[in-house]
């Protein structure tokens, strides 16, 4: 009498010999380490832990500083809004960062100024140009403020802000891989 195999034994038995690879095996454990880093910072910043809490979870994962650094600045770009304080971001920096985090704050206080400051002209921009097309439309007055946040020239325009704000964290995040401590 024939036995009948479940598809997971016929599976298990075709995969036996299968090793991976060293690279495969690298690449494995550092992106697990990424997921935890990045586990970490997250629950930091939606307010689950504070940052003794953070700190001691990221010095358990034995993983790369570089790759700390690294899933750090992937994690920033990804939660940096150009409107807020960003202050858990900011504080991370230190504790993921060690030394270089005092640095780190300043570029990013620099940054976050620099969008602000572009905001701030483009904002007037859109502004000039809105009124400008609704006086053509015949809609003025003394008390018209257009909600410059509805246009798409502004929605635009925050995109290309954050276009040059990723260009310049990524040139941050190379500056980061070459420094070794």
């Amino acid at each position: 009498m024939a036995v009948i195999k479940s598809a997971i034994e016929l599976a298990m038995e075709r995969t036996k010999n299968l090793v991976l690879a060293d690279e495969e095996k690298t690449a494995l454990v550092e992106k697990e380490m990424e997921g935890r880093i990045r586990a970490g910072i997250r629950r930091y910043l939606e307010g689950m832990t504070e940052i003794d809490g953070v700190a001691r979870a990221l010095d358990v994962i034995n993983a790369d500083k570089n790759l700390k650094r690294s899933v750090f600045i992937d994690v920033f770009i990804e939660e940096f809004d150009v409107k807020a304080k960003n202050e858990r971001l900011r504080e991370l920096s230190h504790i993921i960062c060690g030394d270089l985090g005092e640095p780190l704050k300043g570029e990013f206080d620099m940054l976050q100024e620099r969008c602000a400051d572009m905001m701030e002209r483009r904002g007037a921009l859109i502004r000039q140009e809105i009124t400008e097309r609704l006086n053509e439309r015949g809609i003025s007055g003394d008390g018209l403020e257009p909600n410059i946040e509805a246009w798409d020239e502004w929605k635009e325009g925050m995109e290309e802000v954050r276009r040059i704000l990723k260009g310049r964290f990524a040139e941050l995040k190379e500056k980061l891989k070459t420094v070794n401590r």
